[in-house]
């Protein structure tokens, strides 16, 4: 296949993964992240008008983090890893939810539920663990959000 045709073909296959099932191409993007006050965060996230959200979102606790740990009895590494099922977005704020692990000292891992806002003005953003917890609301310290619709 001549360099362009390949080109075009990875085009159209990156944008195919940006699509949620049964509905249109994402109508806004959030991507990025970086360290925050005490996690590091990871994502990307494509939401549709019409509610409907894909993507992946890692939040990691660890090493600097080791005193947001003690709380929750562990020692070592909390991550949770969630695929995003629907969102929203209104202005620079994209929320979003949807299925996730939680990850406990790399050997106790946990079905949850995950809800997330980030705020890409104020490159803030806050987790929830349904049933577990909500974390304080963090600012990025290096990385960046952005959103693009």
């Amino acid at each position: 296949m001549p360099k362009s045709g390949r080109l075009v073909a990875s085009a159209l296959a990156a944008g195919a993964l940006l699509v949620a099932p049964g509905s249109a191409l994402a109508d806004a993007r959030l991507s990025g992240g970086g360290t925050a006050d005490i996690s590091q965060v990871a994502m990307t996230v494509a939401v549709t008008d019409s509610g409907a959200a894909s993507g992946s979102f890692l939040c990691l606790m660890a090493g600097r983090s080791a005193f947001a740990l003690a709380p929750f009895g562990l020692e070592r590494v909390m991550a949770v890893r969630a695929t995003p099922a629907s969102g929203s977005v209104s202005g620079s704020l994209v929320t979003f939810s949807g299925p996730g692990r939680l990850i406990l000292d790399g050997r106790q891992k946990v079905e949850v539920q995950v809800v997330a806002w980030v705020d890409v003005a104020a490159q803030t953003f806050q987790l929830t663990v349904v049933g577990v917890g909500t974390l304080p609301v963090e600012s990025l310290l290096t990385g960046q959000f952005a959103l693009r619709t």
